[in-house]
């Protein structure tokens, strides 16, 4: 999959429309309530990396976080996202910005937050790997990085990846796919990537890149969300770790 691919679809007029909507009517997940305020300090310089129309980054800068960065690849992303920061008097930093090559120091953040699967929305595990190598150098030590995945090694996606097995075997899979694991799905503006991990994938990529796993849970796990939510996505995993 190549990645400008990828970026074509969050440069869309009408996906960038979706996602300011999403910023303004869903807002942040109890989930990731939850887990932001457990984990970073309001005091924290945090980066936010995919960060759309500002869904979590704005939500967290009207809860008294005031060293957030909001960043994303896509500059009409970030253009929606401070236009809604504009809007209701936050103040906050946005930047373009693309996970495999952040642009800031090394050591220059407390926390980093990955939010909506973001980091499974780059193509190729290699790609995947250095935006985490990229995470761990700019967090400083004992900083946390949130993130969340989907994960295919749950029993109600089993079906669907029996028969994706079977195609890789076969060598009938979508052409454009890299690796076992790939989804290149419709939506309603376009057509979607994401990787789908197993549970061991994530885990052995976090221990190469050398972060420390200090929580796992599903979403529904976690926090009872809103209808709101449920209807703008599905469950996932969510994972905070840690430099040390």
């Amino acid at each position: 999959m190549d990645s400008e691919t990828v970026k074509s679809y969050f440069q869309n007029p009408r996906v960038v429309a979706d996602y300011a909507r999403a910023a303004e009517d869903v807002g942040l997940w109890e989930s990731e309530r939850i887990l932001i305020e457990k984990y970073i300090s309001k005091d924290a310089r945090v980066l936010e990396l995919g960060c759309g129309a500002g869904r979590v980054a704005n939500a967290m800068a009207g809860m008294g976080y005031g060293g957030v960065v909001a960043t994303d690849f896509s500059p009409e992303m970030v253009e929606a996202a401070e236009k809604i920061a504009l809007s209701r008097g936050l103040s906050l930093e946005f930047k373009v910005c693309d996970a495999t090559r952040i642009c800031f120091e090394s050591s220059a953040f407390e926390a980093v937050v990955f939010a909506f699967n973001g980091l499974m929305q780059i193509p190729r595990r290699a790609r995947r790997l250095k935006a985490l190598r990229e995470i761990y150098r700019v967090l400083k030590p004992g900083g946390v990085f949130i993130f969340t995945t989907h994960e295919r090694d749950v029993p109600e996606h089993a079906q669907y990846w029996q028969a994706e097995q079977k195609q890789w075997a076969s060598g009938s899979q979508n052409p454009l796919l890299d690796e076992y694991g790939d989804i290149f799905y419709a939506g309603d503006h376009g057509n979607i990537f994401i990787h789908s991990p197993s549970d061991a994938e994530v885990s052995a990529a976090l221990e190469k890149v050398g972060f420390s796993e200090q929580f796992k849970a599903g979403r529904s796990q976690i926090a009872r969300e809103s209808s709101k939510v449920l209807e703008f996505s599905d469950n996932c995993i969510f994972r905070v770790v840690k430099k040390f």
